[in-house]
């Protein structure tokens, strides 16, 4: 009785551990170049806007994306929302509310991976708005129903923040020298 309490023990340590540690690892900021599409790319950390039992995870998760056209110069970003794994109505969008403004986005694409993760394109104008507002908001629409987040102070910050330092790190990136054979 008493083994079969400490291999219990022990495999919950484990268990711990590899949560722990995929949890911890994280791509955030971090250019990828693509030579063979000939752009670039920067993924922000995430910010998730509700937390559930580790079990069932802690989606839906919010994060931004910028492509860099290396022929061009351009930047486009994006707002990427994950839903998850438990979602299964088909998702129609996704807006933002900037102060007293609802933005809906433009969305460009649906990831049906491991998790459906929506991309909307973020116009020229939302981003200076985005670091200026003091309150954000973002809505997800699918076929079925809508869910409303408002972000506290501190969710509101580390949103702000996360674009700003995405926008600073495809900004600081040097062009591609692309050889082509």
């Amino acid at each position: 009785m008493e083994r079969i309490l400490s291999l219990t023990r022990i495999s919950f340590i484990f268990l711990t551990f590899l949560v722990f540690v995929s949890c911890s690892g994280t791509k955030a900021y971090v250019v990828t170049p693509e030579p063979t599409l000939e752009q670039q790319t920067a993924i922000s950390n995430e910010l998730c806007l509700r937390k559930a039992l580790l079990v069932f995870g802690k989606r839906p998760c919010v994060y931004f994306k910028a492509e860099r056209d290396n022929t061009t110069g351009s930047v486009q970003y994006f707002f990427l929302y994950e839903i998850g794994t438990f979602d299964v109505d088909l998702p129609i969008g996704v807006s933002l509310k900037l102060g007293e403004t609802w933005y809906n986005l433009k969305r460009t694409n649906t990831d049906y991976s491991d998790t459906i993760v929506i991309s909307s394109a973020i116009s020229p104008e939302i981003i200076p708005k985005v670091g200026e507002s003091q309150t954000i908001g973002i809505s997800y629409t699918n076929r079925k129903e809508t869910f409303n987040y408002y972000l506290s102070s501190g969710q509101t910050a580390s949103f702000q923040s996360n674009l700003s330092k995405l926008i600073r790190t495809i900004e600081s990136e040097p062009k591609l020298n692309i050889g082509k054979k």
